[in-house]
């Protein structure tokens, strides 16, 4: 009689733990995939083929990846990736948010203290340049409006209510966004629809209706190679590394799974993304247009390195990351 009754209890037990089991990661290839991108970024440093704000871009991400952007090995010539970052910045005649944000990110990331960095107080710069008036960070750009709302978010700071409602209007009639900010826009992009559903998640509403009406329009604009192209730029349904990686950027950052069932074609977005690596390490722009692209291999490395649903999250491996909260 217990062993009738054994078997269906110990079934009961394990359905349970079974249809709740993570599937398997795929952490352990995208890490690979960065690890080659960041050895080929540290060959361009050492020739010094990154220039201008590409510098701060770079810090960024080599932060991100565990490594000291101020350290002897990002060092040449008695100045290392973070100087350069930071007299990039400085010497910028017409500076926006936009860049600032870039700079916040990298200081963050880097252990700097926003406040004194570059010569400037970052997140005051930022934050002076909000409108109160429209919500905006930036007068015409949204892309650069939403780096400001990231970065200040990763900065500790809060994040104006009327800022969340002006992404919400800026919202185009297809259920997404483009770069002007402009009432009178029609037409979506990806690279700025991935930017704002991060910029939605960094303003603590991942799960706002706008957010939630953009997925249906980027799931319809997925190309079959799992990729995505600027949408409404090209219009010739080739996929890129830049729009690729921002939409995956998005998409984890507003709780969607770029792996799933719902964002797999012939391929999985993340497939596709990875795809785009050359075996230097570097990330191509277009499958049919090979050619190491600075810009795409730094923007493929963020969304390699977020923590996917269903899976445990790391200890943050930013170096060291700094949350500074002054008034």
């Amino acid at each position: 009689m217990k062993k009738h009754i054994l078997l269906p209890i110990l079934i009961l037990i394990l359905i349970p733990l079974i249809s709740h089991a993570s599937p398997a990661t795929t952490r352990p290839q995208r890490e690979a995939a960065v690890a080659r991108a960041i050895d080929w970024l540290h060959g361009q440093f050492a020739t010094d083929e990154i220039k201008g704000m590409s510098l701060c871009d770079a810090t960024y991400v080599v932060a991100l990846a565990g490594q000291n952007p101020d350290g002897p090995d990002w060092t040449r010539e008695g100045a290392s990736l973070l100087d350069r970052c930071e007299s990039a910045f400085q010497s910028l005649t017409r500076k926006d948010a936009g860049e600032g944000a870039k700079v916040l990110r990298a200081a963050l990331a880097a252990g700097k203290d926003p406040r004194h960095f570059a010569g400037t107080d970052l997140i005051a710069f930022i934050e002076d340049e909000y409108d109160p008036a429209t919500g905006y960070y930036h007068a015409y750009n949204l892309f650069r409006n939403d780096m400001a709302i990231i970065a200040l978010a990763r900065a500790g700071r809060p994040i104006p209510a009327k800022a969340v409602d002006a992404l919400a209007a800026a919202q185009n009639p297809d259920g997404c966004w483009g770069w002007p900010i402009d009432p009178n826009a029609t037409a979506s992009d990806t690279d700025t629809s991935g930017r704002t559903l991060q910029a939605f998640a960094a303003a603590g509403r991942p799960d706002h209706p706008a957010a939630s009406q953009c997925i249906a329009r980027l799931r319809a604009m997925q190309n079959d190679d799992g990729g995505w192209e600027l949408s409404g730029i090209y219009g010739d349904e080739v996929s890129n590394v830049d729009s690729t990686a921002l939409v995956t950027e998005g998409l984890i950052a507003v709780g969607w799974d770029p792996e799933g069932p719902l964002f797999t074609r012939d391929q999985n977005a993340v497939q596709a993304l990875l795809s785009f690596q050359a075996e230097d390490g570097a990330f191509w722009w277009r499958s049919d247009q090979p050619g190491t692209l600075l810009l795409g291999t730094t923007q493929a490395i963020p969304p390699l390195l977020m923590t996917y649903p269903n899976e445990i999250p790391k200890p943050l491996r930013l170096y060291q990351s700094l949350v500074i909260n002054h008034p």
